[in-house]
C-alpha cells in the first residue's frame, strides 16, 4: 500500500530525508545501546540479595551508567546543533509532532536516569566514581533519607518509562518500515531517505 502525499495532513520532508550525520548515527546508537544494557543490567540487579557482595556490581552499573551519562549530554548538545532531522518520507503531521514528543520524552528520560542515580549515591553520603576515579565528591557525612527516597523512586520508576518509551520507538520504526514503507529505519542504519514520495 502506498501512502498519498495529498492532503492537508500530510508533512513532506523539506530535504528528501537526506542521509544522516555521522555524528546523529553514533550517538544514537552509542547511547542507545548503552541505555538498553544498562536498563537490563539494572533489572538484574533487582534479584541480586543487598549487602556487600552486591556493592561491586552496583559499581559496575554506576560507572558505565557515568559513561552513558556523559554520551547522552553530548547527544543533546548535538540535537541542539543540528535540530530534528526531517522526516524520511511523507508523514502526517500528527505522527511527525509524535516522533518529536516521543523522541523529547526518550533524550530527558536519558538524562533524568543518570541524574537520579547521581543524587542516589550523593543521598547515601557517598561519592560518585568511574571504575574508581572520582567525578564527584561526596557532599554528606550522613545518609540523607529524604531525598534518598526521592531520588531512587525516580531511578526505579524511569526505568520502567524509559522501557516502554524505548519499545514504542522502536515498533514505530518498524512499523514505517513495514506498512510505510519508507526508508526511517534504512536511515539510521546509514541510509538515505527517498528522494520522492513512493508511488
Amino acid at each position: 500500500m502506498s501512502i498519498s502525499a495529498s492532503g492537508p495532513d500530510i508533512a513532506e520532508p523539506r530535504n528528501g530525508g537526506m542521509r544522516l550525520s555521522a555524528p546523529t548515527l553514533l550517538l544514537h546508537w552509542l547511547v542507545g545501546l548503552g541505555v538498553l544494557g544498562l536498563l537490563g543490567y539494572g533489572f538484574w540487579l533487582q534479584t541480586l540479595p543487598s549487602g556487600a557482595g552486591k556493592a561491586p556490581y552496583v559499581q559496575i552499573h554506576k560507572s558505565f551508567g557515568m559513561l552513558v551519562f556523559a554520551l547522552a549530554l553530548a547527544r543533546v548538545a548535538w540535537r541542539w546543533r543540528e535540530g530534528f532531522p526531517e522526516p524520511a518520507g511523507p508523514h502526517r503531521r500528527w505522527e511527525r509532532r509524535s516522533a518529536i514528543t516521543l523522541h523529547a520524552c526518550l533524550i530527558a528520560a536519558t538524562l533524568l536516569m543518570p541524574i537520579s542515580g547521581i543524587l542516589r549515591s550523593l543521598a547515601y553520603a557517598r561519592p560518585v566514581t568511574v571504575f574508581g576515579l572520582p567525578v564527584i565528591p561526596k557532599l554528606f557525612e550522613t545518609k540523607q533519607e529524604l531525598l534518598y527516597a526521592a531520588s531512587s523512586t525516580i531511578h526505579d520508576k524511569m526505568a520502567f518509562v524509559l522501557a516502554g518509551a524505548i519499545a514504542l520507538h522502536v515498533a514505530a520504526a518498524l512499523l514505517h518500515q513495514t506498512r510505510a514503507g519508507d526508508a526511517t529505519l534504512g536511515r539510521m542504519l546509514g541510509g538515505r531517505g527517498p528522494t520522492q514520495t513512493p508511488g
